[in-house]
């Protein structure tokens, strides 16, 4: 199992795009693309102009923060909507509300603020209930376990008032059943600008479940289920000394799948701002009887090219475990065998240097399996590369045959790419500023599919794309396999698009001070199937 920094949710689509500020919040759930910055619905931005803060998706609901009642407002769209009511219910909650975002596990909302009683609030708004920790801080940033036992609360650095506050200083919650009602507050050797999760993973009989605090030159190994103070916390220098160029963590990928080259042991790969090297981090059972730690820990630097920008790790058969990392400054890529260090570079068929890489699986061209596929590509290039890790070989072994690296030229230059893995599909799907690309993995060749403006969101069901464009009253679907389209027009402009999976049903959100919202099958895609729905956040709501 592999974990990036960033990572789509299982059974989700795999979306790439080309920014990665974070909003204030958004909702990451199996049913939507996740991206940093972008959204199949992301919330409105709140301002002062207005009082409800939303939509989040958490499962197949929609949740908003009304400002002047101090209350979740819990949509839940289904086809019965279409011809009758909207099922809006309402739930309490704290005041001064500084973060709320979905939790990750389709049921709940969790609530940062109090102001100067500051407490966590965590919201099931599927069974109901609250749980409430109060906190030592006022922290603003909160990092979600993807397996949903743990939250690690932090300090932006934004002071907006003068209290002191403890910017290395991190407050744990454990949120598995039965565990303490209250936050184990840590203080990191580092600052720590953002924090990943291992997923869990177990190693001589014993269970581990770590996170790492990503700072400026070091980062900050958290054992979350540890007893002994010596194991809490492990400080991992990503310089030799204080003089070097100080190095800030772009890329962390935690691999605890067994590599039969290195059995017994967990990586962490990680790539900075800096340098020609991937920071490999081996952690093993302590060695000595008499250690007073769980894990021992070594560092290995492996060399992956001139300038690595993104990186993949990924278990070849026959020849073990190799890094491919794409180039900033040249198109080229580096493939690593991890094991003896050895590289190569190869060229890629592309003007530009390659600023992103999509991993997927695609059907074999016999539809008896899967196999790996890499996407390198540039948002300032019409040309994309396609990768096939298998036929790729190092100088010291035996050439494979086949086209291990093809290029395939599109209209304009990419906007963002969607594959969707739950669809046995030859296809990958490319939006541009204006239209898509279908590129076919069996010929190696792009059709254009023209476009009534920008893309600002998609949502992949049953090998069919539903999207919305920018400032455009309307929805258009893509029927990924053939290329057909159709689409339907609204009475009002979308903003983003949700995918109810169960009901085959999308919600596009308008956005507006009270939420307005139309519904509108996925199965019966025409205007007069459609249905809105003005000031949802309202006690009474309007329909049309």
């Amino acid at each position: 199992m592999m974990m990036m920094f960033k990572k789509t949710p299982p059974g989700a689509a795999i979306e790439a795009v080309m920014q990665t500020n974070k909003p204030l919040a958004v909702a990451l759930t199996a049913l939507t693309l996740m991206a940093a910055g972008c959204g199949p619905i992301e919330p409105e931005p709140w301002t002062d102009d207005q009082n409800t803060f939303g939509p989040l998706q958490v499962g197949e609901e929609l949740v908003y923060y009304d400002e002047v009642r101090d209350e979740l407002v819990m949509v839940e769209p289904t086809r019965d909507a279409l011809w009758g009511e909207l099922k809006v219910e309402r739930m309490e909650t704290m005041r001064q509300v500084s973060v709320i975002e979905a939790l990750g596990d389709d049921e709940s909302i969790y609530v940062l603020g109090g102001g100067a009683t500051p407490e966590l609030r965590l919201h099931n708004i599927v069974e109901g209930g609250t749980r409430t920790i109060a906190l030592n801080s006022p922290y603003d940033r909160a990092d979600i376990d993807p397996h949903g036992e743990f939250m690690v609360l932090r300090h932006s650095g934004s002071q907006n008032t003068d209290e002191a506050r403890n910017l290395n200083e991190v407050a744990v919650i454990d949120l598995r059943e039965g565990a303490d009602e209250s936050a184990e507050v840590l203080t990191l050797f580092s600052r720590a600008r953002d924090v990943v999760f291992a997923p869990p993973f177990e190693l001589d009989g014993q269970e581990y479940r770590l996170a790492l605090g990503l700072a400026t030159s070091e980062i900050t190994l958290m054992d979350l289920d540890a007893e002994r103070p010596a194991d809490k916390l492990r400080a991992i220098p990503l310089t030799v000394s204080q003089a070097d160029t100080p190095r800030t963590p772009v890329q962390v990928e935690v691999v605890v799948e067994e590599d039969p080259q290195a059995p017994g042991t967990v990586s962490i790969f990680v790539l900075t701002d800096v340098g020609s090297d991937i920071t490999q981090i081996v952690l093993q059972p302590a060695a000595r009887a008499e250690s007073n730690r769980r894990l021992d820990i070594a560092i290995n630097q492996l060399y992956a090219g001139a300038r690595p920008v993104s990186f993949e790790v990924m278990d070849l058969e026959e020849v073990g475990r190799r890094i491919f990392a794409i180039d900033g400054a040249q198109p080229r890529f580096t493939m690593v065998d991890v094991l003896s260090g050895e590289s190569d570079t190869y060229a890629l068929p592309l003007g530009r240097a390659a600023t992103e890489l999509v991993r997927f699986e695609a059907p074999t061209e016999d539809g008896q399996g899967t196999e790996a596929r890499l996407m390198a590509y540039s948002a300032n290039d019409t040309l994309v590369a396609m990768i096939r890790p298998e036929l790729i070989t190092l100088s010291s072994e035996t050439p494979t045959v086949g086209k291990s690296v093809e290029a395939i030229r599109l209209q304009s230059a990419p906007r963002r790419v969607w594959v969707d893995e739950t669809e046995d599909l030859q296809r990958v799907l490319v939006a541009h500023n204006s239209g898509f690309s279908l590129i076919n993995l069996n010929t190696s060749r792009a059709s254009y599919i023209a476009g009534a403006g920008v893309i600002s969101g998609v949502v992949l069901h049953d090998g069919e794309a539903f999207g919305v464009y920018e400032n455009a009253a309307g929805v258009a679907r893509l029927e990924i396999e053939s290329g057909r389209t159709s689409s339907a027009r609204l009475d009002l402009a979308a903003r983003s698009v949700a995918l109810i999976a169960s009901q085959d049903l999308l919600v596009i959100d308008h956005g507006g001070a009270g939420g307005t919202l139309t519904l509108i099958p996925t199965n019966d895609l025409q205007t007069a199937r459609a249905r809105s729905f003005f000031e949802v956040t309202r006690q009474n709501v309007l329909s049309r």
